[in-house]
């Protein structure tokens, strides 16, 4: 049995944080030495490269300067000849000499040596610019090999490496999907409307997760406006009995809403848990940690005293002794008392309570919890900056310096962030005591990509493969499995947007001439559209996978895929765009 983690947060800062940077470093040296990439000779290109942009840097800087130069005698030159035209009749013979022999000195001066100057510093420079563009072609061959050895799992290794009691799958399953389904109640629905842009599920203990950036589309409402102006004439009395003509004028607006589609993006942490299995419970972030001595938070603590109180209303909640915890956690909508209690024993509160306080190696009070009974959800603030793809480009560079210092600070920041996303969940002892059957007997998982996956791999390919030619918005991307042979696939995809028809409403105003006025106001109509495409996907299994080397597994993924960028792999996935 693995070791539980009863304070994420104290291990973290105890043992994980180190483990997982010794693991990060053993990892790139492996990676280093299987690619034979020559340091020195890398080191010494890219020493050329700094050393010659450093050059273009001044050899720029000299150009402007000689180009500034040369702008401010040709303007000396024509303010010279425009005096000169303009004193020609007023002036002496002798003046005027002087003038016209300083304006030849002058375009002497930018003849033969400020222009020829010029193509030099020009022709310097794009020699430089050549230089590093060569060495940067040469940097680049020699990292190849490294860069190429960088997969999609890389990190989720590591990170389970780390921390035992998480593991990820090699790509969300079927049977991941139903087990969230059958098991913990999820429900569909949440997909309506949505596109899963990423998704990395896994389990701590047996019990599933996914981490899943969603993008959605919500018709919302956008006001238009439009504007006339208007004028009249009124005549207005001047003394003696005359009357004269006053002018006015008024500016008409008038507005028109009309729905219009907008996009949002959300990265979501949702866990399946038998635990506590009818509580419900919403926790909002209210950013009190560390404000205990805050009027905010003496009022907050006054109203859930007042509402715990309070019998007359049909919530059962009853604030428990450490009242700390119930301002700062603050789940008074929650619906079974015992059940809340079960979960949040007082070691829970005490790892909840230094979670939301640390600001330093955690991010604070920065996630809202639901609990939907069997169903978690955390929605973290820091994870919503975080790109949770494992694209490895992310790490490729032409400087193996680079490369490395890359691969330490961008895989340290993922670790820390997801686990900071899982943290509030490990807070809860009983979820980790609680192990499904299945996993304790070490029941098989059918090793096939579901429709998340799917939609996750649409969206990798580019919404712009399947969207529709008169298609003016971004696009929804759902998809459809049309055939199936094993871990053979063809998915058809369905980009859902939304073209364009200018419209022009008239909205009758009454202005201060007495009058009635049509004002016209153009506004959008959305119409929704749909294109299509398909493509075929192959899963290898992770035994396939993990029987190759790196070497190896490069040279089997190259027979997979084409050079005309038809085909890409993607965490075990290899999938070919049959058309768009």
């Amino acid at each position: 049995m693995m070791d539980e983690i009863y304070n994420p947060l104290e291990l973290y800062q105890k043992e994980y944080k180190e483990k997982f940077r010794k693991i990060c470093q053993d990892t790139f040296k492996e990676l280093k030495d299987l690619s034979k990439v020559d340091a020195a000779r890398n080191k010494e290109t890219c020493n050329l490269i700094r050393k010659s942009r450093s050059e273009l840097e001044a050899a720029q800087h000299q150009l402007s300067g000689l180009r500034f130069l040369c702008l401010l005698l040709w303007l000396l030159v024509a303010a010279g000849i425009t005096y000169l035209i303009y004193v020609w009749q007023t002036v002496s013979f002798d003046i005027k000499a002087s003038i016209i022999a300083v304006l030849c000195v002058l375009v002497v001066l930018l003849c033969a040596f400020v222009h020829p100057g010029i193509r030099k510093k020009k022709k310097n420079r794009d020699s430089l610019q050549s230089v590093i563009d060569a060495n940067v072609r040469k940097a680049w061959a020699q990292t190849e090999s490294l860069n190429r050895l960088f997969d999609w799992d890389i990190l989720t290794r590591m990170i389970s490496r780390t921390v035992p009691r998480i593991k990820f799958d090699p790509f969300f399953t079927v049977q991941r999907l139903a087990d969230l389904k059958t098991r913990y109640g999820w429900s569909d629905t949440f997909n309506q409307d949505r596109s899963v842009l990423v998704s990395h599920s896994g389990e701590i203990n047996g019990n599933p997760f996914v981490f899943c950036r969603t993008k959605e589309m919500v018709m919302e409402e956008k006001t238009y406006s439009g504007s006339i102006t208007i004028t009249w004439t009124t005549m207005v009395p001047a003394g003696n009995g005359r009357t004269v003509p006053q002018h006015h004028s008024q500016v008409l607006t008038a507005y028109v809403t009309a729905p219009c589609p907008q996009y949002y993006e959300k990265t979501r942490l949702v866990y399946g848990n038998p635990a506590a299995p009818d509580l419900t419970f919403t926790r909002c972030q209210n950013k009190l940690a560390n404000n205990e001595q805050s009027l905010k938070f003496k009022k907050t603590l006054k109203k859930l005293q007042k509402f715990s109180r309070n019998l007359t209303d049909d919530s059962n909640y009853t604030m428990m002794t450490n009242q700390v915890f119930e301002v700062l956690f603050n789940t008074k909508d929650r619906n079974d008392e015992q059940q809340f209690r079960l979960l949040f024993t007082p070691l829970a509160q005490h790892s909840m309570l230094e979670l939301l306080r640390n600001e330093t190696d955690a991010y604070g009070d920065d996630f809202d919890f639901y609990k939907d009974k069997k169903i978690n959800t955390i929605i973290a603030e820091h994870l919503q900056n975080l790109s949770i793809d494992t694209d490895p480009k992310m790490y490729q560079d032409y400087d193996l310096e680079n490369i490395e210092s890359r691969f330490y600070s961008i895989n340290a920041e993922h670790f820390r962030s997801l686990y900071f996303g899982l943290a509030p969940l490990l807070c809860v002892p009983m979820y980790q005591q609680i192990r499904p059957v299945e996993d304790i007997y070490g029941l098989d998982m059918p090793l096939r990509s579901a429709f998340w996956e799917h939609e996750s791999l649409a969206n990798f390919w580019g919404e712009e493969h399947f969207q529709a030619n008169d298609c003016l918005t971004e696009c929804i991307l759902k998809t459809e499995e049309l055939s199936r042979d094993d871990n053979m696939c063809r998915l058809q995809v369905s980009a859902h947007g939304f073209g364009i028809k200018a419209r022009t409403t008239y909205v009758s105003k009454l202005g201060m001439d007495g009058r009635m006025h049509s004002i016209p106001v153009n506004w959008n109509e959305y119409y929704p559209v749909v294109g299509c495409g398909c493509v075929d996907l192959r899963e290898i299994s992770p035994q396939e996978d993990s029987a190759m080397n790196p070497l190896e597994r490069l040279d089997f993924m190259s027979t997979q895929t084409d050079s005309m960028n038809k085909s890409k792999y993607r965490r075990h996935i290899v999938s070919h765009l049959l058309y768009e």
